[in-house]
């Protein structure tokens, strides 16, 4: 959106018939026009140079005792407040969205964004593809202590990886996960055998992440190494950022007969990696009676400051080749709504993103 012209010079009109005649005229006083606010949601953004953020990469060893050692000093530490290491956080997400302005204690901070899990059978592991996976990847922050599950399935719901694509399809975290150092990444992820008997033990990891460099938003990939596999466990680390819950419902018409697609989110910061919210696959597109569709993750975390935006996307594949295409980018909130609409032909989607400022402790 460009800046709104300038009104043109006038007369005063109190100019009287003899200032006229002797030829004196007030002073004509322009009067500056305002440059037009940027709407809060919008289906194009205006293109900014932004040096891309910084990547750190380490490679860490993980051992078996790890698992015992974690478990018996968290709950020494924070047992009586957690009562159990399996219990999950139950701070929701979108806590402040109707919280009037000055009321809530939560402000932008620095939060982590999941992006990527992804598992890498050793050589002479005896492991072959497709490897059938359970378990659950988590992250603890010091808001309370407890499991912010990141992705989670149980032996009788495996998710089937492939040399392919070797990625965990991640549904969480549930609420932002908070960088008030430090943050306990526990990964626990199991083979599914023939048998129960023959179940292996994938991975274990309980690694702590400070925070290097808090100036600055930046990309971290974490590979640790176990006896069989190594898993990757990309994320994102945002400065200033507020919370935003996302919501999609079908207002009009429906989803293409035939097509697969995907809904997905990014962020200015870091828009070189996507937050996937939903995979449409050959059932179509999964909705409750009243429209509203059932995503696979639903909170991401955007920088809230001057020129940036939470993109929100669509992709839809057809037979043929044929492809479709819609985004909408909102300005970061620190409360209420923002609406806007992606169209996939004829399908009308609502989306809706819940702002929150975010409770550190």
């Amino acid at each position: 959106m460009g800046e709104t012209e300038m009104d043109s010079m006038q007369m005063d009109a109190g100019s009287t018939s003899k200032d006229r005649a002797v030829g004196k005229r007030k002073k004509r006083v322009p009067r500056i026009g305002k440059k037009a606010e940027e709407p809060s949601v919008r289906k194009t953004v205006k293109e900014t140079r932004r040096r891309p953020p910084p990547v750190y990469k380490v490679t860490l060893p993980v051992f078996e005792r790890h698992r015992f050692e974690f478990n018996k000093w968290w709950m020494q530490l924070w047992g009586d407040l957690i009562g159990s290491m399996e219990n999950k956080t139950t701070i929701p997400s979108a806590r402040f969205t109707d919280v009037a302005s000055g009321m809530s204690s939560g402000c932008p901070v620095t939060t982590l964004q999941p992006f990527e899990v992804k598992i890498s059978p050793k050589e002479n592991s005896g492991l072959t593809w497709p490897l059938h996976v359970y378990g659950y990847v988590a992250a603890r922050d010091l808001v309370d202590y407890k499991r912010n599950i990141i992705f989670e399935r149980g032996r009788d719901n495996c998710q089937i990886i492939t040399d392919g694509f070797p990625y965990l399809a991640l549904t969480g975290p549930a609420r932002a996960v908070v960088l008030d150092d430090p943050v306990y990444f526990e990964i626990d992820l199991k083979v599914k055998g023939i048998g129960q008997s023959e179940d292996q033990d994938l991975i274990f990891v309980a690694d702590s992440f400070s925070n290097p460099q808090p100036l600055e938003s930046a990309l971290f990939n974490r590979a640790f190494t176990g006896k069989i596999s190594t898993v990757e466990l990309t994320f994102g680390q945002i400065i200033k950022s507020v919370e935003a819950a996302v919501s999609m419902k079908v207002v009009h018409g429906s989803w293409p007969d035939g097509f697969r697609g995907c809904f997905a989110a990014k962020t200015a910061s870091i828009n070189d990696f996507t937050i996937g919210l939903l995979v449409i696959g050959d059932n179509g597109l999964p909705r409750a009676d009243d429209g509203t569709i059932k995503l696979q993750r639903h909170v991401v975390c955007a920088e809230i400051g001057q020129g940036d935006y939470l993109e929100v996307f669509v992709r839809a594949y057809g037979v043929g080749g044929q492809q479709l295409y819609d985004t909408i980018y909102f300005t970061p909130q620190e409360r209420g709504r923002l609406k806007g609409a992606l169209n996939v032909d004829t399908c009308e989607i609502e989306v809706t993103i819940s702002w929150s400022l975010i409770m550190s402790f």
